[in-house]
């Protein structure tokens, strides 16, 4: 051990897929395992063919995952977005129903108030002129009774007017 191995270590971590750092990684590893490993060129060859293929294995994998991870997380937005319009397309269509609804429910309540009002405006009407034949009626009726009296009284007064004069 080393005489520094109590002093705290601080890791930071950054939120990407690390792919870079991992084939960079991978790679140097690779090359410095080549350069310290006492092998002939045949089995060095063929090691870096296996890691190759596994650095490539690795990758695949890992693209894969990333790939899976990517759709999921679209899925998830995108039925998370369907649902949001679902449910502001039912509130929209609930509002516009109640509001055709209160139009309705307006539009008789005018064609009954409109309606009410012809048929008061008629009964007025007939009643004011029930009430104006009415008074003719009685005018006529009056006029005949005060010609009548008019033309009995007329053979008095005449007499009245021809007798002499008494002075």
């Amino acid at each position: 051990m080393t005489e520094n191995s109590d002093t705290p270590v601080v890791i930071v971590e950054r939120r990407s897929s690390g792919l870079g750092a991992f084939l960079g990684g991978t790679i140097l590893g690779a090359v410095v395992a080549l350069l310290y490993a006492p092998k002939s060129g045949e089995e060095t060859q063929a090691e870096i063919r296996d890691r190759v293929k596994r650095l490539r294995d690795e990758a695949e994998d890992r693209l894969h995952l990333m790939r899976d991870d990517v759709e999921g997380r679209y899925r998830r937005v995108k039925d998370d977005v369907e649902d949001r319009v679902d449910r502001v397309r039912g509130d929209l269509t609930e509002r516009v129903d109640t509001a055709r609804e209160d139009l309705r429910s307006r539009k008789v309540q005018a064609e009954e108030a409109v309606k009410v009002g012809r048929t008061t405006a008629r009964k007025a009407r007939e009643d004011l002129e029930r009430r104006v034949a009415e008074s003719k009626e009685e005018y006529k009726q009056r006029v005949a009774e005060l010609t009548e009296e008019a033309e009995e009284e007329l053979p008095e007064a005449v007499e009245i007017a021809e007798e002499p004069a008494a002075d």
